[in-house]
Formats: C-alpha cells, sequence, structure tokens
C-alpha cells in the first residue's frame, strides 16, 4: 500500500497510559491552565524557509500523517488529582493556517521577514494541552515556491529535539505524497513506550548506583541563583522576554581551540566559563546550577517524539582552581560524572536534600539559572528532500520583550552557527528582570570568556 493509499487512523479507541516520569513532575508542577506548566504559552516553536513547489492541500496531507506516526501528538495529561494519567487520542486532520508574507525584492530582506514571522508566531502563539492535536503548523507565503513553515507544540508533548523529527518526517511524507523520491523514515518508538522504559531503566544495581551518586554528589548543595532586580512575583502571569546576542568568529575559534587543548567539549568551556561568571557574581566557590540535556540516553529513542528533556544539576567547587584551564578540567570532570550517572531529574531530586532546590524555588529577591547548548538531531539543517529545499531558522537575532514561556527562572541558550560564530539567547521573566540587567550579564560574560579562553594558564579573571 503506498502512502497515499494508506489510511491515516492510528485506532478509533481512545487508550489510556500511565504518565512518564517526566510527566509526573509536569502534574507535580501544576498551577492551573493559565500559570504553570500548562499555561497556553508553554510552547516549541521552530521555522524552516521551505523553497520549491508549494502544495497547500498536501502539505496538510503531511501533516496528518506526522501526527499519526507520532502519538505525543495526539496525548493529553489528564490531571485528575486522585490518578493523574495520559489518554492517546487517535489519529486525525491537522490545521494548516496560510498567510501571504510582502515578498521583498532582495535575499537578505526575505530572510529577515522570515525571521520576524516566526518571532511574530513565537511570540503569540497559544496551545491548549488539552485539544489534540497538539501539532499548529503556520506558512507564510512570499510566493508559490518561497515560503516559511512554523511548527508549534506544547512543551507537554514535545521539546526542541522533537521538533526537529516532526520537520523531517514531515518533509519526507511531503515528497512521497506527491510521487517523488525521498528518504525511508527510521522506526520511531512512541513515547509511551519512552514512558516505560523509563521507569525500568530506573530499577536495578545500575540506577542504584546512580541514586548514590547524586546523594553523595548534591549532600549540602542548592541551587544558585542571580539577584532580581525587583521582588519576584509567584502569583502573577510572567512576561518573558528573551535577549538574542552573537559572538564573534575569532572568540568561537579561541573557545573550540582551548577546548581541543585540554580534551573538553566547546560546552565545557562555556560553562566553565558561566562557573566562573556565578563565581564573580555571588562570591560563591560551591556552585550547584542547572544544565539541559536531549534526555536521549537510549539510542532506541532518538526518533521519538515526546518531552524527553532532562535536567541535571551541575555541581562544581572553585577551590583550588587557580587558572582557567584549572576550571576548564573541573568543569569536565563534573559533566562527564552527571552524563554517566544521568537519571530523570525527578530521581536525583528524591535522593537529594530538600534544600537543594528550597532557595530557588521561595526566594523573592533571587531566580535560578540554566545553562544548555541548543541540541537536535543535524538531518535537517538543509538540504533537499523532494523537490523543495529545506533551511532551519536557526540563526534568530530579534529579541522580544514578550515571548513564549519557560518553566521558571532563566534560561541561557547557545548554539555554534555554520557560519562559524556563535548564536545566544536568554529567556527571563521580565517582571524579575530588566533587559538592561541581562544584556549587562552577557556583555560580562562574554568578556570573560574572551580573557579566559586567550590566557587560560593566567590567573582566573575577576572583575
Amino acid at each position: 500500500m503506498t502512502i497515499e493509499e494508506r489510511p491515516l487512523a492510528a485506532g478509533d479507541a481512545v487508550t489510556r497510559r500511565p504518565l512518564s516520569l517526566n510527566e509526573e513532575v509536569w502534574c507535580a508542577l501544576d498551577q492551573g491552565d493559565v500559570l504553570g506548566v500548562f499555561g497556553l504559552r508553554k510552547i516549541v516553536a521552530s521555522g524552516w524557509r521551505l523553497r520549491g513547489p508549494l502544495d497547500v492541500p498536501t502539505m496538510r496531507l503531511a501533516l496528518a500523517d506526522v501526527v499519526a506516526r507520532h502519538e505525543a501528538l495526539r496525548t493529553v495529561i489528564v490531571r485528575d488529582p486522585e490518578e493523574p494519567h495520559v489518554r492517546v487520542h487517535a489519529a486525525g486532520s491537522a490545521e494548516l493556517d496560510v498567510v501571504d508574507l510582502p515578498a521583498p525584492a532582495d535575499e537578505a530582506g526575505r530572510d529577515r521577514r522570515a525571521h520576524e514571522f516566526l518571532n511574530a508566531i513565537d511570540d503569540a502563539g497559544r496551545c491548549d494541552p488539552a485539544r489534540v492535536p497538539l501539532l499548529q503548523a503556520t506558512l507564510g507565503r512570499f510566493d508559490d515556491e518561497d515560503a516559511v513553515l512554523v511548527l508549534v507544540t506544547h512543551h507537554a508533548v514535545s521539546d526542541a529535539w522533537s521538533i526537529h523529527l516532526i520537520m523531517r518526517d514531515f518533509a519526507i511524507s511531503y515528497a512521497k505524497r506527491r510521487g517523488l523520491p525521498a528518504p525511508e523514515l527510521p522506526r520511531a518508538r512512541q513515547y509511551g513506550e519512552y514512558a516505560g522504559w523509563q521507569r525500568q531503566s530506573c530499577q536495578g544495581p545500575l540506577a542504584d548506583e546512580a541514586r548514590e551518586y547524586w546523594r553523595t554528589r548534591l549532600a549540602g548543595g542548592k541551587f544558585l541563583t542571580l539577584p532580581t532586580d525587583r521582588p519576584r512575583q509567584p502569583d502573577s502571569p510572567p512576561v518573558y522576554s528573551v535577549y538574542r546576542f552573537v559572538f564573534d568568529e575569532e572568540l568561537v575559534s579561541a573557545t573550540t581551540a582551548l577546548a581541543r587543548s585540554v580534551h573538553s567539549s566547546p560546552f565545557m568551556v562555556l560553562y566553565a566559563c558561566f562557573n566562573l561568571f556565578l563565581h564573580n557574581r555571588t562570591g560563591a566557590r560551591d556552585i550547584v546550577a542547572p544544565i539541559f540535556t536531549s534526555g536521549r540516553t537510549e539510542p532506541e529513542f532518538e526518533q521519538t517524539v515526546g518531552p524527553l528533556f532532562n535536567l541535571l544539576p551541575i555541581r562544581t567547587d572553585l577551590s583550588g582552581c587557580e587558572t582557567f584551564a584549572d576550571l576548564v578540567r573541573r568543569t569536565r570532570t563534573a559533566l562527564l560524572e552527571a552524563y554517566s550517572y544521568e537519571l530523570p531529574f525527578s530521581e536525583i531530586a528524591a535522593v537529594a536534600d530538600p534544600e537543594l532546590m528550597h532557595e530557588s524555588m521561595t526566594d523573592v529577591n533571587g531566580a535560578a539559572t540554566g545553562f544548555e547548548s541548543f541540541q537536535y538531531p543535524q538531518e535537517l539543517e538543509a538540504g533537499m528532500i523532494g523537490d523543495v529545499h529545506y533551511a532551519g531558522l536557526h540563526r534568530r537575532l530579534i529579541s522580544s520583550d514578550d515571548t513564549s514561556e519557560i518553566l521558571d527562572g532563566n534560561l541561557w541558550d547557545f548554539a555554534l552557527d555554520p557560519s562559524g560564530d556563535m548564536v545566544g539567547a536568554v529567556k527571563f521573566n521580565g517582571l524579575d528582570f530588566d533587559q538592561a540587567t541581562i544584556v549587562a550579564m552577557i556583555d560580562e560574560y562574554r568578556e570573560l570568556l574572551r580573557v579566559s579562553v586567550n590566557a587560560p594558564d593566567s590567573p582566573l579573571a575577576r572583575p
């Protein structure tokens, strides 16, 4: 049976399954339909430039194929106080909104308009986690063969890695529905299978060893917070902003060169500098700060769409680090140990001291700051599938003062760009911080990094 003939429905009945450990965390943080993790603005948005024949009815069918392929996009978390659970709905149609965009004559103008379009959807996007399918698509057309496709999912059923899988699967399905050669889709395990594997993986001697590592590693530690510009308002809807910036090619080259010389990754060097930044800002030497990982420790689930992302509390003691090279080595050790003992954050929190998160959750004058390097599969960075060229809009440089929300606190995000420089973003609650404060933080961090990577054996840079 060809893809054109294959029925879309995955089944008529709604099925029920237990929560994954990640979904349990979401339910534990539930603050209702407006505030918190189930709010309409807890979305993941990403965009691609499409050049080639664009057949809107066939695009809608390809999106429906993706919804049928990935049960997470048909999943609703039922927040029953007595027995929270998941309901997976049958496959159905998918919506695609089409907007005609003004078409600047020059390519630079179109590229900027494409990014403005993505930003506008990210800023205004709303996704109800109780309504399926949890995939929204908007096509902004410059003309019949040049457009921007923006995909939006709710974070309760997706993550940054997942949305790239969704786009790749759409591109392949679109080509095949039009009778064009395209790669075969790899087997995709469902998120429900991941939920079962995740629970099973947290049993047994290896999991017990990992718990003991985290119990010992985090004993007496607590997440470090940065002072806010004004007292936090936990009962008010947040107003998240994003500040975007670029680190130049010279700084990136020096960072990667130092990483190679000390057998580290660029992320390890960036995170070491983040530790130094936190030390200089707070005076703390014993630093616990969260990083985010893809959570895809099992290769079987690399093709799975769902909220697999994970948080790891990284503890780094700066005592005895005389130079930045010392600090990079110390940070590298802390990160490699954490990766090797990775458990779902709920399992880590269960064995850590209650003080680990107490201050970050109750301090009205401080906010925790997460750190990550943007992670996604590289299969659809840019290239032809069928007769359409797809290019990700990853080089996002337009800041916004009211955009989609994150769980809480601040999040620093870095991504090496194919051009050789590095694009970064800080997402923060504008009720807690002024943008000028965030800009000053990044300027300070940039200068710390520049001084440190160019003289790694000199004494640690101080304010």
